[in-house]
């Protein structure tokens, strides 16, 4: 294996723990979010209430971190592929 493709594969199983990071992160709030939503007595279909607006925000709080993980793991993949073919 050549320098610059062991290169490639240390990179990619260090984006790779990142990618868990993130991921960990993500379900930690996928969770605060579902134990929210559970909790949130809804007072009708189109009624705003500062819970249903906390809802909302924790939402776009866990979308983020969900994005970054699948980025990163996607990433990973690439750099162990693009080692697998250098080598």
């Amino acid at each position: 294996m050549t320098a610059g493709a062991e290169q490639l594969r240390q990179d990619g199983h260090r984006i790779e723990k990142w990618a868990v990071g993130w991921m960990l992160l993500s379900l930690a709030l996928w969770a605060w979010f579902g134990y929210r939503f559970l909790l949130d007595d809804d007072p009708g279909l189109f009624a705003s209430t500062e819970g249903s607006r906390t809802l909302v925000g924790i939402l776009a709080l866990a979308v983020i971190p969900t994005i970054i993980t699948a980025a990163t793991l996607v990433y990973a993949r690439v750099l162990f592929r693009l080692a697998r073919t250098a080598g």
